[in-house]
């Protein structure tokens, strides 16, 4: 009877890593895709970060801090620094939801207009970045990206 080694196989090299790491390549690709739409929102005030915290909270708005969270995949701290910036430029709002100690947010007046601002700026941020990779790659690309995102939740 034969048995088989129970070693760890070779660690790979600096330059396979560097080719094939889906953190590395996914992280340089938001950054640069986050300085596209940072400078086409420049003209608005907002970053893309805080332009997608008031589409998130005008599309579904949350009854938690928590739950806005889990819709943007974002960690709880982080996206409560970024909502806090939002409430000091009065853009948000929070109000209580009735359950326990939950506060909603909202968009304020304020809030709305900059949001109506920066859609424009968004909205040409998006047509280029499709310009640059096509319309239907893209729209394929994402909803693999979405069924991705699903999969490597689950096991978090």
């Amino acid at each position: 009877m034969t048995t088989r080694s129970q070693t760890t196989p070779p660690a790979p090299a600096p330059e396979e890593i560097g080719l094939h790491c889906a953190a590395l390549h996914s992280r340089v690709f938001s950054r640069l895709v986050t300085r596209l739409f940072n400078n086409r929102l420049a003209d608005s005030g907002l970053r893309i970060t805080q332009f997608s915290v008031l589409n998130a909270i005008k599309a579904r708005p949350p009854e938690s801090i928590y739950q806005l969270a889990e819709l943007l995949g974002m960690e709880r701290t982080s996206l409560q620094r970024t909502v806090d910036k939002l409430i000091e430029k009065g853009l948000v709002e929070t109000q209580p939801t009735g359950k326990k100690r939950s506060l909603g947010l909202t968009l304020t007046p304020l809030g709305e207009t900059s949001y109506q601002q920066a859609l424009h700026g968004w909205q040409d941020a998006q047509q280029h970045f499709e310009s640059l990779v096509g319309a239907a790659n893209w729209e394929q690309i994402s909803r693999e990206l979405r069924g991705f995102s699903r999969q490597v939740k689950q096991t978090l």
